[in-house]
C-alpha cells in the first residue's frame, strides 16, 4: 500500500496529500541499519540553498536517507563505492544544476542502492545532466522517480544503466520520464550480464526511447507504456539470455518534433536470440512527419524470436511486424550484446490480432527466414490494397487457424507457397 501511495503521489495525480513518514519508510526499515530524517537536519527544504553537504555528511554505508516533502537543490551525488545506500523522498523534488551536463547523480560503480519516490526538476532550459549507475550485488532499485521538463537537443541520455556482472541485478520500476527530448535516449543501457529489469515504466517524447539492446544478460520488459519516441519505443537484446517483452502498451500516434524523430519503430529486436514478446498493445495512428518500418521489428541481427497474444493497430501503411532478411557478418560494434551471430533465425507468431485503417502495404512481411510459424493468426484490413502476409523468399513457412480478411491480396509469396492449414481466406 505504501508503494501504491507513493507512486501515486510521485506522479502529480489528483489532489492525494503525501504518505505519512512511517508508511514510506516501513518496507525498508528492516534493510538498513541506520536511518537519518533529513527533516530533523538543518537542510533547506525550499531549493533556495544547496543541499549538497548535509547529504554528503549522513549518507554512508547501510544508511537510508529519508527526505520529507519539499524542494532540494543538489549540485552532485556521488554514491560511487557505497554499499548498500539508500534515498527516500516523500513527495521530494531534486533540483537540477541549471547549466549541468554531466553526471549529476552517479556510482560507478555502487552496491544495493535504493533510489524511490523523487522528482528531478529538469524544467531550466539550459539543465540537462545524467543520472547514471553501474551497479552490483543483487538488491539494486529506481522505483517511483519522475523526471520532469525536456531536455532539449541535448545528446546523453536522461538515465544510464550497467549492471556488467552475473551475480548482479537491478530493477527498475515505475519511472516516468515524459518529458522527452530532441536528441540522446531516454534511458540507456551499457553491456552487461546480470539481471535487468524495466516495470511500469512511461516512456513518451523522447528522441530515443527504451535503448536496452547492448545488454547481454537477462532482460525483462513488463508493463508500462513507451509512445511517440523516435528511432524506437522499445529496443531489446538480451544476447543468448533471451529479452522478454510483456504486458507493454506502445503508441505512435502523437510525433512531436517528428524531425527529430526518424523511423518510429515500436518493440524493435535489434541484436540477440530467443527473445520473446507476449500480451503487449501496439498501436500506430499518426506518423506526420516521420515514418516507421514496423510496430514489432525483428532486425536482421536477430535469431529466433515468439511473438504471442499481441494486438497490433496500423493506421498507417507499415507493416504491423516486419521480420527481416538474417545478416551474414558479424560486426561486434553494432552487437555488443552478442559474441557471434545466431545460428537460428525462426520466428514464432500465436495469438496475434492485426487490424486497422491502413490503405496499403502488408500487414506482415517476412524476408529471408526459413521455419517460420504463424498460428492463430487475425489480420483485418477493408480499406484500399493492404496486403495480409507478404512472403519474400522464405522456406517452409507455415500459416495455421488464421483469418486474413484484407482489401488486397491475403497471402503474397514471390518464392515457395507457405504451408496452409485451417486458414479462412477472404
Amino acid at each position: 500500500m505504501a508503494g501504491v501511495a507513493l507512486a501515486t503521489t510521485v506522479a502529480g495525480c489528483g489532489e492525494t496529500s503525501e504518505p505519512s513518514k512511517e508508511s514510506v519508510l516501513a518496507p525498508y526499515r528492516n534493510r538498513f541499519e541506520r536511518v537519518v530524517d533529513l527533516g530533523q537536519t538543518d537542510v533547506d527544504r525550499t531549493g533556495a540553498e544547496a543541499a549538497d553537504a548535509v547529504v554528503n555528511e549522513t549518507m554512508g554505508d547501510g544508511t537510508l536517507l529519508y527526505f520529507p516533502p519539499g524542494t532540494y537543490r543538489l549540485s552532485t551525488l556521488d554514491v560511487s563505492g557505497r554499499s548498500n545506500c539508500g534515498f527516500v523522498g516523500n513527495d521530494a523534488t531534486l533540483l537540477v544544476p541549471p547549466s549541468e551536463r554531466g553526471n549529476w547523480i552517479y556510482g560507478e560503480p555502487v552496491r544495493d542502492l535504493l533510489f524511490d519516490g523523487f522528482t528531478f526538476d529538469y524544467t531550466t532550459p539550459t539543465a540537462a545532466p545524467v543520472v547514471a549507475f553501474s551497479v552490483t550485488g543483487r538488491n539494486n532499485v529506481l522505483r517511483n522517480l519522475r523526471f520532469k521538463g525536456s531536455r532539449g537537443a541535448y545528446p546523453r541520455s536522461g538515465l544510464e544503466l550497467e549492471v556488467p556482472n552475473p551475480s548482479a541485478s537491478l530493477l527498475v520500476e515505475r519511472v516516468h520520464m515524459r518529458g522527452g527530448s530532441l536528441n540522446g535516449n531516454a534511458i540507456f543501457t551499457h553491456t552487461g550480464e546480470g539481471s535487468l529489469q524495466f516495470v511500469d515504466c512511461h516512456i513518451e517524447h523522447w528522441a530515443e526511447g527504451l535503448y536496452a539492446s547492448p545488454h547481454s544478460g537477462p532482460l525483462l520488459i513488463s508493463g508500462g507504456t513507451y509512445a511517440n519516441n523516435g528511432i524506437d519505443q522499445i529496443r531489446i537484446g538480451g544476447g543468448t539470455n533471451g529479452a522478454r517483452v510483456e504486458n507493454a502498451t506502445v503508441r505512435m500516434d502523437d510525433p512531436q518534433s517528428p524531425e527529430s524523430k526518424p523511423n518510429m519503430r515500436g518493440i524493435w529486436l535489434e541484436e540477440g536470440t530467443n527473445a520473446v514478446v507476449d500480451n503487449c498493445t501496439i498501436e500506430i495512428t499518426d506518423l506526420t512527419g516521420t515514418y516507421s518500418s514496423g510496430g514489432i521489428v525483428v532486425e536482421t541481427q536477430f535469431g529466433t524470436a515468439k511473438i504471442t497474444n499481441t494486438t497490433i493497430q496500423t493506421n498507417r501503411s507499415v507493416p504491423a511486424i516486419n521480420i527481416r532478411v538474417p545478416t551474414t557478418e558479424y560486426d561486434p560494434e553494432t552487437m555488443p550484446s552478442m559474441q557471434r551471430l545466431p545460428s537460428n533465425h525462426q520466428v514464432i507468431c500465436d495469438n496475434i490480432s492485426i487490424y486497422g485503417t491502413a490503405p496499403d502495404g502488408t500487414a506482415v512481411l517476412l524476408a529471408g527466414r526459413d521455419g517460420c510459424r504463424f498460428e492463430n493468426l487475425s489480420i483485418t484490413h477493408n480499406i484500399g490494397t493492404r496486403d495480409g502476409i507478404t512472403i519474400k523468399s522464405g522456406k517452409r513457412t507455415e500459416i495455421r487457424d488464421a483469418r486474413l480478411r484484407v482489401s488486397g491480396t491475403p497471402i503474397v509469396a514471390s518464392g515457395p507457397m507457405p504451408i496452409l492449414r485451417n486458414v479462412d481466406i477472404d
